[in-house]
């Protein structure tokens, strides 16, 4: 992903809300944390890598930051207005992170998911594409994780859900498009006059593509699931089966 990727201010609006609010961001990675705690949020965030815990803490000292699981969250309930979680849902166990999150957030709360993925429906990234895969034909498969948010609308503790896409561009120059190749899967199997001549061919490229001295943009699609919370289904009585067997 590109390195200078921002978050434009209307997806961030969606995903937060308008108004100030007491967030808890799932995961210190990525810069997300900070991006919120600037758009005018309380923000405390939980991370189960203490190292990076401990990161983000010292960059970031207005922002609440807790060691601990996404699945078990060490809060009381109903303390937060949004659970934001931005490309890792789909590294927790989906029905026991919802039910934590439901959990926790507010009877007006909700949960926002969203995923940054490559946009390659551009003719040039289409073109570029096809460059890496002539080499490399398990590179750029663009499996980013965001199927996982279908998990949301499937959920009981939310039942009402909305979908949004946000189009973003990264600014790249011809170095940074030629390092696609050096980070591609699988590139470390090629010859090194293979991998010379794939570099050559995407420096080509981005000559045949830039209008000098711009550089070329790379686009870039924020998809997201928002769900209202629904507490109903954390405080349902719980009725037994009257066709299970009964004990004397």
């Amino acid at each position: 992903m590109a390195s200078r990727l921002v978050i434009p201010p209307a997806a961030l609006l969606w995903l937060a809300g308008e108004r100030p609010a007491r967030l808890l961001v799932i995961g210190a990675a990525g810069g997300y944390p900070g991006l919120l705690l600037h758009a005018g949020h309380d923000v405390t965030v939980v991370d189960r890598d203490v190292a990076l815990v401990s990161a983000v803490r010292q960059r970031y000292p207005e922002l609440h930051v807790v060691a601990g699981r996404g699945e078990a969250l060490p809060f009381d309930p109903g303390l937060f207005d949004v659970v934001v979680s931005i490309q890792n849902f789909h590294t927790f166990a989906p029905g026991l992170a919802l039910s934590e999150w439901a959990r926790v957030l507010k009877p007006s709360g909700w949960v926002a998911l969203a995923y940054i993925k490559r946009d390659d429906s551009i003719p040039w990234v289409k073109k570029l594409a096809r460059i890496i895969h002539s080499r490399l034909p398990e590179a750029m498969r663009g499996n980013f994780g965001d199927e996982s948010m279908d998990h949301l609308a499937a959920s009981p503790y939310f039942p009402a859900t909305e979908y949004r896409h946000f189009r973003l561009w990264a600014p790249c120059s011809r170095a940074e498009l030629q390092a696609q190749a050096r980070a591609a899967t699988g590139v470390e199997r090629l010859k090194p006059t293979e991998f010379d001549a794939l570099v050559d061919e995407i420096g080509q490229l981005y000559d045949d593509y830039a209008l000098v001295p711009d550089p070329l943009h790379l686009p870039y699609s924020l998809v997201g699931r928002r769900g209202l919370v629904d507490h109903s289904e954390l405080t349902a009585t719980m009725t037994p089966d009257q066709t299970g067997l009964r004990l004397i």
